[in-house]
């Protein structure tokens, strides 16, 4: 059973993350923008209203009747505003001169700091909260003839700036939840179209098993590319176990009726051995037909140990530079020995060039041998047998050629798949076991190299081993340059 999360939930839940931090960051930089622009919005009003009220008191002069007036016509500007300003005049000295009648007005406050700042000509912009009410203020210094003569205190609740941005923050969070609930819902409809082939393809390779081929995946054709390569992988995949199940079963197969045979023979002989009794001479012959089963076996098992390990990359190679030339040489001489009971006629075809192979000296000479010995074996009476080899650039080609019975066309494909046989009775009776040519293509591939084969029924069969070269003598070298 899976554990944990499924690789939709993390992929919505991390991009669900992401875009939370993505929209709280952006919301909190627009709020902040806007309380910033609302409170600068705020200041320009106090400070144009500061900038009226100064305009007026230079009409005026200043004796004590006047500022009396000044005061009255204080308040009738601030009714002409709506009442929405708290103001206040100071002297220099900070003594309170006047107050409109607002609710706030006994909230302002002159501060030392505040004073010490209009003293010097400057603005000073304050936020308050005195006893659970915000205010913004504004101390202006009135200056007349370079010299501070008054401080003028002017205050704006800050309750609708604040219901502005409580409403546009619940406009944010609404707008935020939504954009988040809309992706979500787009995300899991887009990943589970994208999830789907991959659980249709789990659920595909559930249902496989040993009696039933594993089955090849179908996209559609709108799904993405990175899924039809993952597609198109499983396939291959897919195949290639298709391709290994058929031969495993194949092999067994193959096995166990290779095995039947010879031990069907050693039952037959020993139980006729023991019907009724027979002479040393009869009973020696008994042994002898046994041996050789058994001795065939061993071969038998002996290649099938050597094929098993060789797919697992357990048979070791001992490389070393050899002489392709002396090989073949001695090969040509075990060949003619071998073609000497059938009169068959061995040639050699070489060259002159001294060639050098970095390779197994025993596995190539089993190699040789086995095409040899198959050519030898198919060959009639008084055929022939040819050995020829060139090289050319980095490889060297050597063939086997003989003028046999041949091989027909649709088995030429298969002549290198274990116990593939053409004439099965033909094999058995010979000692075959039909795994020499898959010995021989495990040894070629094993040295990088290849094998192929041709073959006119009749005529006779060609078999072409190309091998790649460590290096040429010196003196070809120049001959070649030259």
């Amino acid at each position: 059973m899976p554990t944990g999360l499924s690789l939709k939930t993390r992929l919505i839940l991390w991009s669900l993350c992401f875009l939370t931090l993505v929209l709280g960051g952006g919301g909190f930089f627009w709020y902040y923008t806007q309380e910033r622009q609302l409170l600068e919005r705020l200041d320009a009003e106090l400070l144009s209203t500061a900038r009226d009220f100064v305009c007026l008191y230079n009409g005026i002069a200043p004796d004590a009747s006047e500022q009396q007036t000044y005061c009255q016509t204080l308040n009738q500007l601030s009714l002409r505003q709506g009442g929405q300003l708290a103001i206040s005049l100071y002297t220099a000295e900070g003594r309170h001169l006047c107050s409109n009648s607002h609710p706030h007005i006994q909230l302002l406050q002159l501060a030392d700091q505040t004073q010490s700042a209009t003293l010097d000509g400057r603005n000073a912009y304050e936020s308050l909260q005195v006893a659970g009410t915000q205010l913004r203020q504004l101390t202006y210094p009135v200056i007349r003839d370079g010299k501070v003569i008054l401080q003028l205190q002017l205050a704006s609740p800050l309750k609708d700036l604040r219901e502005r941005l409580f409403l546009f923050s619940l406009l944010l969070a609404t707008v935020t939840a939504m954009t988040l609930v809309c992706f979500i819902v787009l995300q899991w409809v887009l990943l589970s179209k994208l999830l789907n082939p991959l659980k249709q393809m789990a659920a595909q390779i559930n249902q496989s098993n040993d009696d039933e081929p594993h089955r090849p995946y179908l996209l559609p054709q709108s799904s993405p590319a990175e899924l039809h390569l993952l597609a198109e992988s499983y396939n291959r995949l897919t195949e290639r176990l298709n391709r290994s199940v058929q031969q495993a079963r194949q092999f067994s197969a193959d096995v166990t009726h290779e095995l039947r045979t010879p031990l069907t023979i050693l039952r037959g002989e020993t139980e006729l051995a023991l019907c009724k009794d027979k002479d040393k001479a009869e009973l020696q012959k008994v042994l002898s037909n046994n041996l050789e089963e058994i001795s065939r076996m061993s071969h038998l098992i002996e290649d099938l140990l050597l094929l098993s390990k060789s797919e697992l990359g357990e048979v070791p190679l001992r490389m070393e530079a050899l002489n392709l030339g002396s090989l073949l040489d001695e090969l040509f001489h075990q060949a003619q020995i071998l073609g000497t009971e059938k009169q068959i006629q061995v040639e050699l075809q070489a060259s002159n060039a001294q060639v050098s192979l970095f390779a197994d000296g025993l596995r190539l000479r089993q190699l040789f041998l086995n095409l040899l010995s198959n050519a030898i074996k198919y060959t009639p009476e008084g055929g022939r047998v040819g050995i020829s080899w060139t090289h050319k650039g980095g490889s060297a080609q050597i063939s086997v050629e003989d003028s046999g019975i041949g091989i027909d066309q649709a088995h030429l494909e298969h002549i290198f798949d274990r116990f593939y046989r053409i004439d099965k009775t033909r094999n058995r009776g010979d000692g075959g076991s039909g795994l020499g040519l898959s010995i021989a293509k495990w040894i070629v591939d094993a040295h990088g190299g290849s094998i192929q084969a041709s073959s006119i029924p009749g005529q006779g069969s060609k078999f072409t081993v190309t091998l790649p070269l460590t290096h040429l003598h010196s003196e070809q070298q120049k001959k070649e340059s030259e």
